[in-house]
């Protein structure tokens, strides 16, 4: 019969093994813990506007007061309605008036920010060109902040010379998250 006496060398290295195994279990559990969270995830709205702001007339790069013609803008929400009122053309090119109109993109304060997807002027006559100047799409605007751009209109033949022009600005936003 042979006498034990404690552990020996298999019984030490299974002893140790057991412990190596059991802290890597242990480091294992802590590092793929998981925690849930409850709650309700709001990204916010965006609240844009847009509006009308000063018209005018120039004839060579100065401002005048064309006689017995008029320019308007009125609307809001994301459309405005411009009309330029007996529209006048000149056969010399100096002497050509040109019609212009301001707009405001705004973006409320608390809103979040928006980015302006799209600008369309509908209304088209013969002989006139109509542009926007001074914003173009692509253009963010953060909450708070407003972006100013304006409709010229010119006209370059005599075909509606004389005309009531109406012409429609919608603009679309959408928002932006980069």
């Amino acid at each position: 019969m042979r006498n034990r006496r404690g552990l020996n060398r298999i019984g030490i290295l299974a002893m140790a093994l057991l412990l190596a195994l059991g802290a890597m279990g242990t480091a294992y559990g802590a590092w793929v813990d998981e925690i849930y969270v409850e709650g309700t995830l709001s990204t916010g709205d965006i609240n844009a506007g847009l509006s009308c702001g000063n018209c005018w007339e120039e004839v060579n790069g100065v401002v005048i007061d064309v006689p017995d013609t008029d320019i308007d803008c009125s609307g809001g929400s994301m459309t405005l309605n411009i009309d330029v009122t007996n529209a006048q053309f000149n056969a010399t090119p100096t002497l050509n008036p040109h019609y212009y109109c301001e707009f405001t993109v705004s973006n409320a304060t608390g809103s979040l920010p928006i980015k302006i997807e799209d600008m369309d002027i509908t209304g088209s006559y013969t002989g006139v060109t109509e542009a926007i100047e001074d914003l173009t799409e692509g253009t963010v605007i953060d909450p708070g902040d407003t972006a100013t751009g304006k409709v010229h209109i010119h006209l370059t033949s005599a075909a509606s010379a004389g005309a009531n022009l109406t012409y429609t600005l919608a603009v679309t936003v959408e928002r932006w998250n980069e």
